[in-house]
């Protein structure tokens, strides 16, 4: 039975369920969940892609990003570096690649490990890092005691959302019932009463507001797993007031062949569905829980401060000339203020210094406003 059929029966015997609900279903289902079984990610049938699917020069950046982690926490004979959510394992294999080209000491003592949930996943993953010593965990309390660096890029955006909405009778929450051999959104009372106060007082009526009460306990998790440390979050994101700036309409869309979907009801399981990350949220949930921020960019400032522009040593054949034309293309689109560029980047620290990275150490005057990517 596809995965909607059985959503429907489960609404007619037991009603409605909340959005969180579905999505968690939508994507995390054990049979026919997107990133359990489908998730396609990059270019050719793909649904869409991410920065490390543009070439090495991310997983560069990041290497120097977890160079000076290591340098931060006195250069330890042996030190954690994990990935979150690592997809194909393409940004921690360049990751490593650059690390054992640029610190070679550092690359040694790194125990390279990988958060992944979908067995998939976990096998394109393994391909990609192929003859690499390499741990994985479904959660990062698997993996615990962390000392070093946990990074996560585009992690967050998969949790599920509480949806909100403002009304005349107060804030009232989006749930999916069925009708006939549909999927409808319904409104019902929040699932949660601590919910209703998540909505700012500022949203307009009508406004939609989207909570990810998931996202900001799989921080709460990371933190405890990291007893001395980072954790690096990279993602679409916007912060409180510039989420308030659309006017209650709401982040929530799906994806199919590098394709918005207008409705994300359709087609469960077989379209990803994601929301921008609330960053004010994340930031508080992230303290609340033993974190220090230590560092707030975008992507386009990181990556610049990073190196991402360095020049090469001029092409001498057409060919070289050719490679040196595509390097400077994805790094283009990893720079694009309204693109990959206004990803937010986010570094905590835990019993650790917060100075002393390179991609934090002279902000900018003007910071790019985000937009979603995917």
């Amino acid at each position: 039975m596809a995965l909607a059929d059985r959503l429907i029966a489960r609404i007619r015997s037991n009603g409605p369920i909340t959005f969180a609900s579905f999505m968690e279903a939508a994507l995390f289902d054990p049979e026919d969940g997107y990133y359990t079984t489908r998730a396609a990610i990059g270019f050719e049938d793909a649904d869409y892609f991410t920065s490390g699917d543009l070439g090495p020069s991310f997983g560069r950046a990041l290497a120097r990003m977890a160079i000076d982690a290591h340098t931060a926490l006195g250069r330890p004979a042996a030190w954690d570096l994990v990935e979150a959510g690592a997809g194909r394992g393409i940004v921690m294999r360049d990751l490593l690649a650059a690390l054992e080209r640029e610190r070679p000491d550092a690359a040694r003592g790194a125990r390279p490990a990988i958060v992944e949930v979908s067995p998939r996943l976990r096998d394109l993953q393994a391909i990609a890092l192929g003859g690499r010593e390499l741990r994985w965990a479904t959660a990062a309390h698997g993996l615990a005691p962390i000392h070093g660096l946990i990074f996560g890029n585009e992690v967050l955006d998969a949790f599920p959302v509480h949806v909100l909405v403002r009304t005349e009778d107060g804030v009232r929450e989006v749930y999916v019932a069925a009708e006939g051999s549909r999927l409808v959104e319904t409104l019902r009372a929040a699932s949660r009463p601590d919910l209703r106060w998540r909505v700012p007082e500022t949203l307009p009526m009508g406004g939609r507001w989207e909570v990810s009460l998931a996202a900001e306990s799989w921080v709460a998790q990371i933190a405890a797993a990291l007893t001395r440390g980072y954790l690096l979050l990279i993602d679409y994101a916007d912060d409180e007031a510039g989420l308030l700036a659309r006017l209650g309409e709401g982040t929530l869309r799906g994806f199919s062949r590098h394709r918005l979907m207008g409705d994300p009801l359709q087609r469960p399981g077989e379209i990803d569905i994601t929301a921008t990350v609330n960053v004010t949220a994340i930031r508080r949930a992230a303290e609340g829980a033993g974190l220090r921020l230590a560092g707030a960019r975008t992507q386009r400032e990181v990556l610049l401060a990073l190196g991402a522009r360095e020049a090469a040593a001029r092409p001498s054949t057409p060919l070289e000339q050719l490679r040196a034309a595509s390097r400077r293309s994805a790094v283009d689109t990893l720079l694009d203020p309204n693109g990959l560029g206004a990803f937010r980047v986010l570094l905590f620290a835990k019993d650790a210094p917060a100075a002393g990275f390179r991609a934090f150490g002279q902000e900018r005057r003007e910071v790019d406003r985000p937009r979603a990517w995917r």
